[in-house]
């Protein structure tokens, strides 16, 4: 997996447990989990809990993406915000989440910053969108049951699927832009019928739609695609980069993320 030295990319497995520190180096708790907007990829929020110097462990808090900043050499991230604000900031009980997009709205303008939903639209990214993809989309997103999130950790694992309902195989991963704060790809493993067990596949988020009441993702890409896809060895993750990732976006047929919507402004990397 992508080494820690000045990452691009990071997987959503490895951010999670990472420490929070102030700008004094002291130590406000660390990253519980990463919510996933269904929509376009985007981290939702970070969900961290405070337990340092501010003793704040029995609630959850909700952190937009651009508050944090990646310390590398410390495996920490720093959260640039004063001390009076995090201790009257409004948590959430631990068995209380997702937050509903009115509840993000208020953690957004809290800390302020502007919800990255009010930012620009995020295009989806498609070169060449079928209407049966546009309506598939659509019939989904219309029956979620208005579930807006979902928890990294709770997507990884879930089965992925074909048009037919064939099981295709299953999320083993997400892989996070740091930068961008959303889904580089998600990492897939096809051991169902297509019998490629072996080897891991970049998939663009875009190409994955829920299937809310399956516990699955929808991945419309045809089989031929895939079985001639290039994958990637489980213990010998690819040196993600840009270049890299633009020739796997546009074999699926996809624009990549970063050239169809606007990167919110946030500090370069300490």
């Amino acid at each position: 997996m992508a080494h820690r030295d000045n990452p691009d990319f990071l997987s959503a497995g490895t951010i999670k447990g990472d420490k929070v520190v102030n700008r004094a180096g002291e130590d406000l708790g660390k990253i519980e989990e990463l919510m996933i907007d269904l929509e376009n990829g985007r981290i939702a929020y970070a969900v961290l809990s405070f337990g340092g110097f501010l003793g704040m462990a029995d609630k959850l808090f909700a952190i937009p993406w651009q508050a944090l900043t990646l310390r590398p050499h410390e495996h920490a991230f720093l959260l640039d915000i004063p001390k009076e604000i995090l201790e009257k900031a409004e948590g959430f009980e631990k068995d209380r989440w997702p937050l509903t997009r009115e509840e993000l709205f208020r953690a957004y303008t809290y800390y302020g910053y502007q919800p990255y939903w009010q930012i620009g639209v995020a295009g989806t990214g498609v070169m060449a969108q079928t209407e049966s993809q546009r309506m598939t989309r659509m019939e989904t997103m219309e029956g979620r049951s208005d579930l807006d999130f979902l928890s990294a950790s709770t997507i990884k694992g879930d089965k992925v699927v074909n048009r037919a309902g064939e099981n295709l195989g299953k999320i083993e991963e997400l892989m996070i832009d740091l930068t961008d704060g959303g889904v580089a790809y998600a990492a897939l493993s096809f051991g169902g019928f297509l019998g490629l067990g072996n080897k891991l596949f970049a998939i663009p988020w875009q190409a994955l739609t829920l299937r809310l009441h399956e516990h699955a993702f929808l991945l419309d890409v045809t089989k031929e695609t895939l079985e001639k896809a290039e994958g990637f060895d489980k213990d010998h993750w690819p040196v993600t980069n840009r270049e890299w990732l633009a020739t796997m976006y546009s074999y699926y047929g996809y624009q990549p993320y970063w050239q169809t919507r606007r990167i919110e402004e946030r500090p370069g990397n300490i």
